[in-house]
Parts: structure tokens; sequence; C-alpha cells
């Protein structure tokens, strides 16, 4: 898939953490999440086209197949083509069998203009936490073997500490066997996960580390333990430039749809 102008800007899309189930009606705390993610996507797509939607995990919270069903539909709907990887909470092969046959990539790398996007797995079954496998980290080696000039990278866990001590207990077990490979390659312009419900940047020499909102609920930054935050679903507007520059920009919807519990203890 290589359909861009190699001079061209690429405008990406990224979404996380959508959390969707079978049932149409499904909530988690009281948002409802199928109806929340389209409005993300209705107001994302309304004035711009991107080349891609790249939803960075836990896209289905139930594991089902109609939930998949549901994202792949969603995303057809608002004229977005998309590619997905795995969070802790997916059933990796249901997720995979279910989005490969309506075209979404949910593996390996993809070529777009001057860029080399690569899609990581970080799913340990059965856990929250994250880790790279070999089989993983094979799969970047080999996407960095013959890339081009500019790589952007994707997971679903953080791979540096964000500031929040529960989140960070649960984020990529093995961030150095990740960084060590691209931190000194200057292919690699960035990474971009999902996981942490927030909006996060940082840098890490001339990388640029960047997380993305839910576009169902938000979790309070820098806390010691789970809290809700206020804001409401959102998601990040990347533009690639074919020098190598990243732009980004996090949006929200205007309003918080009904239903929030805030006082949520957990899910």
């Amino acid at each position: 898939m290589n359909t861009v102008n190699p001079g061209a800007e690429l405008h990406l899309l990224q979404i996380s953490d959508c959390h969707l189930y079978a049932d149409p009606e499904g909530t988690l705390l009281g948002l409802n999440t199928l109806d929340s993610l389209q409005q993300v996507l209705h107001d994302a797509c309304q004035d711009t086209s991107p080349e891609l939607v790249i939803v960075t995990g836990d896209l289905v919270h139930d594991g089902s197949r109609t939930g998949y069903q549901n994202l792949a539909h969603s995303l057809k709907s608002a004229g977005c083509p998309g590619a997905a990887i795995p969070g802790n909470h997916d059933h990796v092969m249901t997720m995979q069998n279910t989005l490969e046959k309506r075209g979404i990539r949910t593996s390996g790398h993809m070529d777009m203009g001057n860029w080399r996007l690569v899609l990581l797995n970080s799913q340990v079954l059965g856990r929250e936490h994250g880790h790279l496998s070999q089989h993983e980290l094979e799969i970047l080696d080999h996407a960095l073997q013959d890339a081009p000039s500019n790589v952007l990278v994707f997971l679903h866990h953080q791979p540096i500490p964000i500031g929040s001590r529960w989140l960070d207990k649960i984020g990529l077990d093995n961030g150095e066997a990740l960084l060590s490979r691209v931190q000194d390659d200057p292919r690699v312009k960035g990474i971009c996960w999902g996981h942490v419900h927030q909006s996060w940047e940082g840098r890490l020499g001339h990388l640029k580390l960047m997380a993305t909102p839910s576009t169902c609920i938000q979790f309070s930054p820098g806390q010691p333990g789970f809290g809700l935050d206020t804001a409401p679903p959102g998601w990040r507007d990347i533009i690639l430039s074919a020098n190598g520059r990243i732009r980004s920009e996090i949006h929200h919807l205007r309003h918080m749809p009904q239903g929030l519990i805030a006082d949520s203890a957990g899910y």
C-alpha cells in the first residue's frame, strides 16, 4: 500500500481505546462506546479526509467478532481507510480475522509516501501490561532493514513512564528493547501509543513520543491510582511531511456524551 505521492504531506488520524462491545448499546462506566467512537470519527473526518486511521489497541472490550465488525463498519461509514493493532483487552485472532477481511491492516508495516508505518503487537495474553515478543522485535528489525528515510512506530503500551504510577506499572515491560533499536536510527522519527487514555507528549533525543486520548473515557494524568478525567472523547491528528517533520494536534469532542459515571473506582 503506497498510493501517496512521495513529495506530499501525509495526514494520519490516530484513535485509541474504543472499548466496543457486541451490543451496540454497550457502555463502559456509563458511556456508550460505539456512539462516542462514531462521534469522534464524524468530527475528525468532517473537514478533511485522512489518508489512514490507525487504531492503537483496546478496540473491543469483550473480544467479540461483532465488536470488530462494528469498528470496521464505523470506519467505512466515515470514509476512512484503517489499520489497527491489538491492546490488552483484544482477542487477537478474532480481531485479525475480522478486520483483515474488511481491508484493515493489523500487523507488519505499511509504506505511504516517504514514510514507513510499523504496527507492533504488545499484548501479553490475559495481562494488562505489555511486552514485545521476539517475533514482534523481529518484525521491527525487518521493517528497519530497508526502510525509507522516515519511519513512525505504533504500539498499544507506553514504552517509557508517563508520570502516572498505576499506569506505568502496566506499561511496556521491555521498553528498552524497542528504544535500543530506534533511538539511534535517524530514520525513526517517532513512536505513538494508546493505553493511557490521555494525551501525552515527550522527546527522547530526536524521537517524538506521543500518546493519544481514548474515543471514550479519559484517565486523570499524574495520578498514583485510577481516576477519571472530565475531558471528552478525543483523537490525534498527525501530519507527516516528506522531509521527516511531524506535526501533531490533539482534539476532543466539544461536549462529554451523556452517561459517564464520573466517580467510578475502575473497570
